[in-house]
């Protein structure tokens, strides 16, 4: 990835984190969203590594891919030191993972993931007891949203559509838009979930990032909000 690539990931995830805790003024989600890079920590960006290596072998998959990284973020503890973890991987359209998880949307027969694919661990069972606090209602989202690879076409790696349409996956929000006529099926003309950028949405939106998401999906990240400020809360306190 390039540094002004970089740049521009850190950019569109720390305006999201924003949005998500202090929009709508007259209403905010307050949602603590934390950034964090995986160079941060070593043996968490060289396993990570490993692992997404693998996928240079086609016969490899997406899926495994996912259940490995959460294998590996659980034998490192990663879920024991916030509130919960989740990964982003921002790559080429034709990078392994990217091919990897559009190979694997054919083979499901979904709608094809054509920025970007979001997965979680399925059936996987970690080890060391965080098995039960995934089931949970509280962090159960998980099971379908625990890694997305980020992967726009060349004439859209400056549009935080896409990225931000991935990372509200991770927190659980669905797809608005029909998956036979891939149309919008909410009440929000540019709504950040529908399949594609909306006409006129760039780097510079001329709204906040709440008023492009529709109210069946702002109440979503009201819920999800409640629910990380009573758990994390109570676990920083305590």
């Amino acid at each position: 990835m390039k540094i002004k690539d970089k740049k521009f990931l850190v950019a569109a995830l720390q305006e999201l984190a924003l949005h998500l805790k202090e929009e709508p003024k007259d209403d905010p989600i307050k949602l603590p969203l934390s950034i964090k890079r995986l160079g941060d920590e070593s043996d968490l960006i060289k396993g990570v590594n490993a692992i997404l290596h693998k996928l240079t072998n086609p016969s490899y998959t997406f899926s495994r891919c996912v259940n490995e990284t959460f294998a590996l973020f659980d034998q490192l503890s990663v879920f024991d030191k916030t509130c919960p973890a989740q990964l982003l991987v921002y790559c080429s359209s034709d990078s392994p993972i990217a091919l990897a998880a559009k190979s694997e949307a054919a083979r499901m027969k979904a709608p094809p993931p054509c920025w970007g694919a979001t997965a979680g661990v399925g059936g996987f069972l970690p080890t060391n007891g965080y098995k039960s606090r995934i089931d949970s209602e509280y962090l159960s989202f998980m099971r379908e949203n625990f890694l997305c690879a980020v992967y726009p076409p060349k004439d859209q790696l400056n549009s935080k559509f896409t990225i931000w349409h991935e990372v509200l996956h991770l927190l659980g929000l669905d797809d608005c838009y029909d998956e036979n006529t891939l149309r919008r099926n909410c009440n929000c003309e540019t709504c950040v979930m529908q399949y594609e950028p909306p006409s006129g949405v760039d780097e510079n939106w001329p709204s906040p990032l709440c008023d492009n998401i529709c109210d069946k999906q702002k109440e979503k990240l009201r819920e999800f909000a409640e629910k990380v400020e009573q758990r994390c809360g109570a676990k920083n306190n305590s």
